[in-house]
């Protein structure tokens, strides 16, 4: 845990070249700053990438981030341990062009990194470095430990081995338990929880109701709760059981020391198979959510069971754990999970939900917003508009970094004909997430439209650095050139 996250220039790992989608061909490689991201389509573009961080262990894999101004986003290009091989990153594969910018938002980097330095009023902004110290560290499960120092008492420290169940599980779910999609509660946000707390006081995991849910990323907490291990131990088998967060068994130790784990449970016997219990009841199986990786399947099955990596599209969500929920997480969660999908179903769901808690709450931004988009992709521009304006007021009443509200009231103002107000809004909008292209284009067509084409090209050029490939930008650009 203490390796999940440092400066790319102390990464050790070869320079590549891979091929992607769309006729891309990328390569990594390391000069004196360190290691740096080139793309090209050969007689088309060409650019190239500082890689600033890396996030994750490398013990399957390590994703990059790019830096922009301050603003983190994920390299399309990430290095996979077990083939000790550049390829896309997670998720990377479906887009024929480079993707530089997907947003690390803070609570991306809170899973990897000690002390995030966020910039106010902004959605994906960091101090230089992005976080006091790389890693986790010893207060991400123990948590507040300047008493513990003072005193050197174990009763000034967290023990999370000593805490009820739900308490102990919720320290390593806060980083090993996302679901389909993790919802934060109303006014709460899961970076706020602490050791000794409930996770659930804090968000809500959503998990998908279906007889296979495959192998996910973060799905460790939810396969293993699934298992007969689990649910015949009571609350007694948890991650602890088998795993020590402090340390890792050597390669040659590990069959031994997971056998000695199991057997802390189990009658120790003679298996025909061998000595090595977690081949055959814990196998590396493809991730469902992630190409390129195999996860140690912690639902540990009796025999090998063939995983389905397409659950079925209109399969319920459900909180996981049984834990308490309404229409607003629910209905978020259906949202979220339908735009990443492009799920009809759950759009619809979402849909219905949603509108349940507006008219429990209209005081809720993460209502407002996904409401509003639910109604833009109806073609209801009205309702769209008036949820858009009351949020507007919200966020802007709480000083809370959000971009929609913004972008698209500038666009419905740039469709009456009021630029000046338009651009002043998409100004606003790309103070808080600059990589916003689209809003780049609007903001240049209104500047064009009020007669400062000269104010509208840095906006074009700024637009082509965050996407090389966005082929109406450069073309309105060399028409005002």
């Amino acid at each position: 845990m203490a390796q999940t996250s440092g400066l790319a220039l102390h990464a050790d790992v070869p320079e590549q070249s891979f091929s992607a989608n769309g006729g891309y061909e990328y390569s990594i490689s390391r000069g004196a700053s360190g290691l740096s991201l080139q793309f090209r389509k050969p007689g088309v573009i060409s650019g190239s990438r500082e890689l600033s961080y890396y996030a994750g262990s490398g013990a399957t894999a390590r994703s990059y981030l790019i830096s922009v101004d301050g603003f983190l986003y994920e390299a399309p290009a990430t290095y996979y341990t077990s083939s000790a091989k550049w390829a896309p990153s997670p998720g990377y594969d479906s887009y024929n062009y480079p993707f530089l910018t997907r947003g690390i938002a803070p609570a991306c980097l809170q899973c990897h990194a000690t002390g995030i330095r966020e910039i106010a009023g902004t959605q994906n902004g960091f101090e230089s470095p992005p976080f006091v110290e790389p890693g986790i560290g010893c207060e991400r499960c123990h948590g507040p430990g300047a008493a513990h120092a003072a005193s050197a008492m174990r009763s000034d420290i967290v023990n999370p081995a000593t805490l009820e169940p739900r308490r102990r599980d919720s320290v390593c779910a806060q980083c090993h338990l996302s679901g389909e999609i993790r919802v934060d509660r109303a006014g709460k946000s899961s970076m706020r929880f602490a050791p000794g707390e409930l996770l659930s006081d804090y968000a809500i995991a959503f998990v998908r109701q279906t007889r296979d849910a495959g192998i996910k990323v973060n799905s460790h907490v939810e396969s293993l709760t699934r298992s007969a291990c689990a649910r015949g131990s009571g609350d007694r088998l948890w991650c602890g059981t088998c795993h020590d967060p402090h340390s890792v068994p050597a390669a040659s130790e590990k069959v031994a020391w997971f056998r000695s784990r199991c057997q802390t449970c189990h009658t120790p016997a003679q298996c025909a198979r061998g000595e090595n219990c977690i081949a055959c009841h814990m196998p590396r199986t493809e991730a469902a959510d992630a190409d390129h990786v195999v996860y140690t399947d912690h639902s540990i099955p009796r025999r090998p069971i063939p995983r389905n990596r397409k659950p079925p599209a209109d399969a319920p969500l459900t909180a996981f754990g049984g834990v308490r929920s309404g229409p607003r997480d629910l209905g978020l969660a259906y949202a979220i999970v339908a735009l990443r999908e492009s799920n009809p179903a759950y759009s619809a769901r979402a849909f219905d939900l949603l509108r349940e808690a507006q008219r429990q709450s209209e005081e809720d931004p993460e209502t407002l917003a996904y409401l509003a988009d639910l109604y833009v992709k109806r073609s209801d521009d009205a309702s769209a508009r008036a949820l858009y304006e009351r949020l507007y007021a919200l966020v802007r009443a709480a000083g809370a970094p959000e971009s929609s509200a913004a972008a698209h009231l500038g666009a419905y103002q740039m469709e009456q004909g009021h630029y000046d107000e338009a651009i002043r809004l998409f100004r606003e909008a790309l103070h808080i997430s600059p990589a916003l292209v689209l809003v780049r284009m609007n903001l240049a067509v209104a500047l064009i439209k009020t007669g400062r084409p000269g104010e509208a090209r840095p906006v074009l050029a700024k637009a082509l650095e965050f996407n090389p490939s966005f082929t109406a930008a450069r073309e309105l650009l060399d028409q005002i050139r």
